[in-house]
């Protein structure tokens, strides 16, 4: 893609302030302090330079591509994500898969700690890891790795993916996904059946646990409606971390309009309306809920309206993996207001 001068700014800048906080930069101000560049940050989203999760804005690996051929940052990372790429390779050779930690990436690299934990929030988006922990900070590669050379290889392939993708019709580039179709070998630490790795991946995450999500919720004493709301919001997240965006973004919206329903019914107050959009309009009412959480409340009430076929067909509407993320991410959120 040939990014405008502004499009490359904007990225820059939010790689720039990354570089001090690899999870991402806070999105809501970031857009505020650009609010003249909405759209085209919009755009970049669409296409996939840019991701957003859990409020948090951050480049992926096609977006450093791209920067790293003119930006000495950018190029210092690439170069980085190549000593923990080499390593991961070798270390996978020598132990098939077992865990490593940063600390150990680090000494063996010459790198610091720092460093290979920005390496991390680039080489986690590749389809070459058996699994992770960021919590304990712990990576194992997979068999996948061995499929490339090194992580400019990687990059590379990325670019050209781009390329082909700007030969089709501009109204169907942004429906495709922004990156090659990777082979579906990685095994991941999610199970699509109930298990407490699930909620452990959850942990890491979103950090909060099955059993900190439960005490917020303690107002629903229905042992069976609170086991359908565990359930619900585990396989909600299971279908976005996997790319089932469309099916994550409807159950997480129905765990939260349940959850408001629920907690209308412990205080007593009548909704407007059975219905989403009632819900929330008298929790605001009634001061409920703060107003950040209630527009939260609203955005993925915005996302549900997103599902229907006749709306996601157009492009900018496609429902990303991050927007995903970011519904079930609201889940939490919202919880933690009750």
């Amino acid at each position: 893609m040939a990014l405008s001068d502004q499009d490359k700014k904007l990225l820059n800048d939010i790689f720039s302030a990354s570089l001090k906080s690899p999870k991402g930069i806070n999105l809501a101000r970031f857009r505020a302090d650009n609010e003249q560049f909405i759209p085209e940050l919009d755009k970049l989203e669409i296409l996939g330079y840019l991701q957003r999760r859990n409020d948090l804005y951050s480049i992926n690996t096609l977006a450093l591509a791209y920067l790293a051929k003119e930006n000495t940052d950018a190029q210092s990372i690439v170069q980085k994500c190549g000593f923990v790429f080499a390593l991961l390779k070798s270390d996978y050779r020598d132990n098939l898969g077992k865990a490593i930690s940063f600390s150990d990436i680090a000494r063996k690299t010459g790198l610091s700690v720092d460093d290979v934990r920005v390496a991390f929030s680039f080489i986690i988006q590749i389809p070459i890891l058996e699994g992770y922990s960021i919590k304990e900070e712990l990576i194992a590669p997979s068999e996948g790795i061995l499929k490339y050379k090194s992580f400019e290889d990687i990059l590379k392939e990325q670019e050209e993916w781009d390329k082909r993708r700007y030969k089709q019709p501009p109204k169907s580039r942004e429906l495709l996904h922004i990156r090659p179709e990777y082979p579906v070998e990685q095994k991941t630490l999610l199970s699509a059946t109930l298990s407490k790795a699930n909620w452990k991946a959850i942990e890491n995450e979103f950090g909060i646990t099955k059993t900190g999500f439960g005490k917020k919720i303690n107002f629903i004493t229905d042992p069976f409606k609170r086991t359908i709301i565990f359930r619900d919001v585990e396989q909600a997240f299971v279908l976005a971390s996997l790319g089932f965006s469309k099916s994550a973004v409807i159950l997480a919206g129905s765990v939260i309009e349940e959850l408001l329903r629920l907690y209308l019914e412990y205080k007593g107050t009548p909704p407007l309306s059975d219905n989403f959009d009632g819900y929330i309009r008298t929790c605001e009412q009634h001061g409920l809920l703060k107003d950040s959480v209630s527009r939260l409340s609203d955005s993925v009430r915005h996302f549900r309206n997103l599902v229907h076929l006749s709306k996601e067909e157009t492009n900018k509407h496609t429902i990303s993996k991050s927007t995903a993320i970011g519904a079930v991410s609201s889940i939490f959120t919202i919880a933690t207001d009750f």
